[in-house]
């Protein structure tokens, strides 16, 4: 009797639990494949339209506005609308109080031009992640390359006039009026946002909701003002493969930029370290070149010259080991004219001797350090 109400529950809970189960197990009807499929089809070729739609906007959106300095800032100053001010938090009045506080960046040439190099560059990352080849890109890649450092030549006149202005003040000498900006308050092109970041994760690309066409990038660089990095990543290994000596030239002209920013800050320490330490590590890089593009004797030269003519640089022992490498296992020594062949020459009976050496080009040392001249 007393196990009674407990015998009772326990009925009424596997009541419940077989009827809970037999809720579970049921099913809606069964689907109708054919039907599914072709409805996923459509959903994926409607997907496939809208977003090569959209790449056409975006291409044709950023080619149109990178068309002049005008036409791209209006279209920065409208990406910076719609992304941080549009919305119920904020008014036009916001938006505009942003326009006036930062006016004379906006009309400065160095800004003008970092946002439209910014926006062509895009263009050309935008054409690298749909698959363009780098035969395909590289004029207009060395054409970019082209404009960048012809909009950063104005930096090199305002940090004169800042250096001036500096020895001036200095010496207690007050300057005459000048008309404009104050060479202090001019923004330099070199150092501007819009060329030192990623175009990937620019303001324009995350506006169009555009991340995702930019996903596939291979052997490119992602930053509009990194010159260095476009022929390391696409450039280089181009020439490379080519036998191009544009990849020679590259450190030609790095060896010369570099020296002429160590000459212009009048240290006879950074002009010596140049010289003695940074300018060796570039002959070598320009030497390890040469070898890229099948050079091997005007490679091994170069070397040669290095290693003599900088026995106390910290990278010789590693350079030593380079070359005795190079030496023992890519070259193949070249016959004299009028050497016998076959048995003869197996045997060890003909000297063999390699090509005949090229003169090493050594680049002349910078001078010692001088005042700047203003």
């Amino acid at each position: 009797m007393k196990m009674r109400p407990f015998g009772c529950m326990l009925g009424a809970v596997c009541a419940l639990t077989f009827g809970f189960s037999a809720l579970a197990a049921e099913d809606a009807a069964p689907v109708d494949i054919k039907v599914l499929l072709d409805t996923l089809k459509k959903i994926k070729e409607t997907r496939d339209v809208s977003e090569k739609l959209m790449e056409s906007r975006v291409m044709q959106d950023f080619r149109t506005s990178s068309a002049s300095n005008a036409a791209a800032i209006a279209f920065y100053e409208q990406a910076i609308s719609a992304t941080q001010y549009d919305g119920k938090n904020h008014d036009r009045a916001d938006f505009k109080d942003w326009l006036k506080d930062n006016d004379d960046d906006l009309k400065s040439d160095a800004m003008q031009n970092a946002v439209r190099l910014h926006l062509s560059y895009a263009i050309l990352t935008l054409q690298r992640a749909k698959g363009a080849t780098t035969k395909q890109l590289e004029p207009a890649l060395m054409a970019h390359i082209a404009a960048l450092l012809a909009a950063g030549t104005g930096d090199t006149e305002i940090l004169r006039k800042r250096d001036k202005a500096q020895e001036m003040k200095d010496l207690g000498v007050k300057m005459p009026g000048i008309k404009g900006k104050k060479p202090q308050n001019e923004p330099l092109f070199w150092t501007q946002d819009m060329i030192n970041t990623s175009v990937t994760g620019s303001i324009f690309v995350q506006w169009y909701g555009a991340q995702k066409m930019f996903s596939d990038l291979k052997d490119w660089e992602q930053v509009p003002g990194n010159i260095d990095g476009m022929y390391q990543n696409t450039l280089l290994p181009y020439y490379r493969l080519n036998k191009d000596m544009r990849a020679v030239a590259y450190w030609d002209d790095k060896i010369q930029k570099d020296a002429k920013q160590a000459s212009s800050t009048g240290l006879s320490f950074k002009i010596e370290q140049f010289n003695s330490v940074k300018r060796p590590q570039l002959l070598w890089k320009r030497a390890q070149e040469m070898l890229a593009i099948s050079q091997h004797n005007r490679a091994i030269n170069e070397m040669i010259g290095i290693i003599k003519g900088f026995p106390d640089h910290p990278d010789l022992p590693g350079w030593v080991t380079q070359l005795e490498g190079i030496i023992t296992t890519s070259l193949t020594p070249a016959a004299p004219v009028g050497a016998t062949t076959g048995p003869a020459a197996a045997s060890g009976s003909a000297a063999i001797t390699p090509a005949a050496p090229a003169q090493l080009n050594a680049l002349p040392p910078l001078p010692p350090a001088s005042p700047l001249l203003h």
